[in-house]
């Protein structure tokens, strides 16, 4: 079977805790540029002022690491997300650095007035700050690592050599001990950045996590209530809507059983999709029924949304039984009903639940019950039809459904279709004057008509 999007959900838990892959894929090649960046910078100290070192040799390694440049931007297109490309990435830059760090390096009192003294920091701190860009906290580590061991390496090879002893500490030793003091703390505040950086990363993504896995189990709009701490129970105005099968039963005795199934969750996409779009919220799921509320908005807009959300469904109804082939005698039927409940999350310490308690509800399996008794299509309380705009209900056919015996706390209830449709179940008959509609008793413990 087709996986599901829990499954799917699961197979991800893993990744929930770390970065997006996508943050380093498309890394070494945006990286191509800095990269250039301190090529150009090198070549033109190089060519303006090189007092000291191997000027070929100093050429040769410049070629070497634009090369490397270049294979690593093509690298992260054809390699993305290889483990060992940050890491060839990150020991080619530290590489350079230590290199031109160590080459640069004063020999006398004469070297400390040439420009490129300066210049020669200047990838040490571009390429840390680059690393850092990755997010990476063993990434900075290892960089950082490397060059203050070559640099602390280069500053022993020239004071072994008598030059620091030779000039003095005041103009040599005094300032390349303190130019690697403040390459290794600008380090640890990049890695400090980049550490903070994580664990934000992780908070947002351990959100993104728990709102995704609790969608799949709890109404769309509910879910960010929960992560967030908002959906506490409270007394709400709702217009309650019940869609069901007629017929399903059948349908499960003559089809196979993997068909079947297939075939209801058609039918729950159809509905889910529908009360979305119209603004209402999928409470759960019962058997072939669904039961969906309209709470957010006012009472007025709720009942709009409501209706139109249970026409549209019935719309679709027709198409929906031609694409998986249903009998004729399946069909769907609906329910609308209005009133106060207590709406929230249920949570008893064992299993919590987004969910809709109180009067209303009852009387809304009552008068899903009776549709069914009546064969209507859409059934809707009196209390409900109220809420509507004149002009709303100016489009629609209604006749009152009797009640019968052991029916008395069950809704006044009409039956009710588009004005130009006829009834599926039933002849059209004249419409309710608003007078009836708008004028009744309460007949139910809730005080829904």
């Amino acid at each position: 079977m087709p996986a599901t999007g829990v499954d799917k959900a699961v197979r991800q838990r893993g990744s929930a805790n770390e970065l997006p892959q996508h943050l380093e894929n498309d890394f070494d090649r945006q990286a191509f540029v800095p990269r250039l960046l301190v090529l150009a910078m090198l070549a033109a100290a190089t060519l303006l002022e090189y007092g000291h070192g191997h000027w070929e040799g100093h050429w040769i390694v410049l070629v070497i690491y634009g090369l490397t440049t270049v294979v690593l931007a093509l690298s992260s297109r054809f390699a993305a997300g290889q483990s060992w490309l940050p890491w060839v990435a990150t020991v080619t830059d530290a590489g350079l650095v230590v290199y031109v760090t160590a080459d640069h390096l004063p020999r006398d009192t004469h070297d400390l007035a040439l420009a490129t003294d300066a210049v020669s920091l200047f990838p040490a701190f571009l390429l840390l700050i680059q690393t850092g860009l990755r997010l990476r906290r063993d990434l900075v580590a290892a960089y950082a690592g490397i060059v203050a061991a070559g640099w602390l390496a280069a500053l022993s090879m020239i004071a072994d050599s008598g030059t620091f002893a030779a000039a003095g500490p005041s103009p040599l030793a005094t300032r390349q001990v303190l130019g690697l003091l403040l390459f290794v703390t600008t380090a640890g505040f990049v890695f400090y950045a980049v550490h903070r950086m994580r664990l934000a990363w992780a908070t947002i993504l351990r959100v993104q996590w728990d709102r995704m896995l609790l969608s799949h189990f709890l109404p769309e709009g509910i879910a960010a209530e929960v992560v967030n701490g908002e959906a506490e129970i409270a007394e709400r105005h709702v217009c309650l809507l019940a869609v069901d099968i007629r017929g399903f039963s059948a349908l499960v005795r003559e089809r196979p059983r993997r068909e079947v199934i297939g075939t209801l969750m058609e039918f729950r996409r159809l509905v889910h999709d529908s009360v979305s779009h119209h603004g209402g919220i999928v409470d759960k799921y019962l058997g072939d029924g669904v039961l969906a509320v309209f709470l957010h908005d006012t009472p007025e807009q709720q009942a709009e949304s409501a209706l139109a959300a249970a026409l549209d469904i019935l719309r679709q109804v027709d198409g929906w039984k031609e694409h998986v082939h249903a009998p004729s005698g399946v069909r769907a039927i609906a329910a609308l009903h209005r009133g106060l409940v207590f709406a929230g999350v249920f949570d008893d310490d064992r299993r919590a639940e987004f969910t809709v308690l109180g009067p209303a509800m009852n009387a809304l399996s009552r008068m899903e019950r009776r549709a069914k008794e009546a064969g209507v299509d859409l059934l809707v309380s009196k209390g409900f039809l109220r809420l509507l705009q004149p002009s709303t209900r100016a489009g629609l056919n209604m006749q009152p459904v009797g009640r019968r015996a052991g029916d008395e706390e069950l809704p006044d209830v009409l039956s009710v279709h588009p004005v130009g449709a006829a009834a599926v179940s039933q002849p059209r008959l004249a419409a309710v004057p608003d007078s009836q509609v708008a004028i009744g008793r309460p007949v139910c413990r809730d005080g829904g008509q």
